[in-house]
């Protein structure tokens, strides 16, 4: 088994990437180059044409895959952040619950991509001992440290170094397609979600008197009958059709739709369905030879990006970046029904009075042994 010696700890420095405006017209289009695809998560762009190869919008995953990037056991691995809110600016990781968990493995050899998603209700314990769920582990950390407290709980969790990481804000996610001019999905099952939250609705009391709240809250009323006004029906029919960015965002966020996609697992499903989707958009002609939208792409990358991934790096890394072969990615849900032959790897606990009474998934076998062998099956097979 690989990775048995792995370093727990790590010692990287977080840089948040800034809209600067200096700098040779040839560093910003490098940067451009590293901008796009982040917003993809598992995509890389490979074209013959050198023109077109100068705006070639390489992803953070194909950004990863150069010859002198930290690696174990040759794979270099990634861990790319989806924020659901930002507090003062994406360089604040306070209030910041990052509800899209993602791991990139790259093999340097085969040129080979992995993506391992992650519930974001999974029962976790900081560097500090302090349990939550994972999607609060970033936003526990008080001194900007919290990209380094997750990546030390994800290769607990997972049995693997995380060398790099990602911390992308929803809004560039919105942002990176409304500037491609939508995107083409196909919703595989229709769904409604009766109970949506509206952005900025979150302390209205929909007109009700704080007497008449504790009334119905102790009729057992739901904060959907109560809060009426917080919430709104998003309806997915079934069939291919194009999401400009609000409707891409409301169609990965969605947490209670009927059919069976209320799960954080149908939720990390759709989230790549539409990474796929951006990445589908991204190749096409009109988006590689419009420079403007370039530059868009670029500025709305360096507002709403942090990375430990340093300019330097971007130059090195663009070559081999262009050998990998993305229609072979793998994806893989870590879930309950994982490891299926296993009962699956996670599961939820009747009691929740360990837990602070929420929701949460925590390992069948109390450990994460069983969740190494999963990853590592993955990431190395019979190697």
């Amino acid at each position: 088994m690989k990775y048995m010696d792995m370093c727990r700890k790590t010692n990287g420095t977080v840089s948040t990437i800034k809209n600067e405006r200096g700098g040779s017209q040839a560093k910003t289009l490098k940067f451009i180059a590293a901008a796009g695809l982040v917003l993809t998560v598992a995509v890389a762009f490979a074209f013959k044409d050198k023109i077109l190869a100068a705006f070639n919008p390489i992803s953070v995953v194909a950004t990863i895959a150069g010859t002198n990037l930290k690696e174990t056991d040759g794979r270099t691995n990634v861990l790319i952040l989806g924020s659901d809110r930002r507090a003062s600016g994406i360089e604040s990781s306070r209030n910041v619950l990052t509800d899209t968990i993602l791991v990139a493995s790259i093999g340097k050899v085969d040129k080979d991509v992995v993506l391992i998603s992650l519930p974001r209700d999974l029962w976790v314990k900081d560097p500090n001992g302090y349990s939550s769920k994972i999607n609060a582990v970033y936003a526990s950390s008080k001194d900007g440290s919290g990209a380094d407290k997750l990546r030390a709980v994800l290769q607990d969790v997972l049995g693997i170094p995380i060398h790099y990481h990602v911390m992308v804000s929803f809004d560039l996610f919105q942002e990176i397609i409304d500037i491609l001019g939508g995107v083409e999905v196909t919703v595989d099952t229709a769904f409604t979600d009766y109970a949506y939250p509206i952005e900025n609705m979150e302390d209205n009391k929909c007109g009700r008197t704080d007497d008449e709240i504790k009334k119905m809250s102790e009729e057992g009323k739901s904060d959907l009958e109560i809060y009426f006004c917080r919430y709104e029906k998003v309806v997915f029919n079934q069939g291919t059709q194009t999401m400009d960015g609000q409707t891409a965002l409301k169609f990965v966020r969605s947490r209670h739709g009927n059919n069976n996609e209320g799960t954080d697992f149908a939720r990390s499903r759709r989230q790549q369905k539409i990474i796929t989707a951006i990445k589908n958009k991204s190749l096409s002609i009109q988006t590689l030879v419009n420079p403007a939208k370039l530059k868009n792409l670029y500025d709305a990358y360096a507002q709403n990006t942090d990375t430990d991934i340093d300019f330097g790096a971007v130059n090195s890394f663009y070559l081999l970046s262009q050998q990998i072969n993305f229609d072979r990615v793998v994806s893989v849900v870590l879930d309950d029904s994982s490891s299926a032959e296993e009962g699956g790897l996670l599961y939820h606990p009747v009691d929740s009075t360990l837990y602070n009474g929420a929701y949460v998934l925590i390992p069948q076998t109390g450990d994460y042994v069983q969740i190494h062998a999963f990853v590592q099956k993955y990431l190395f097979g019979g190697k």
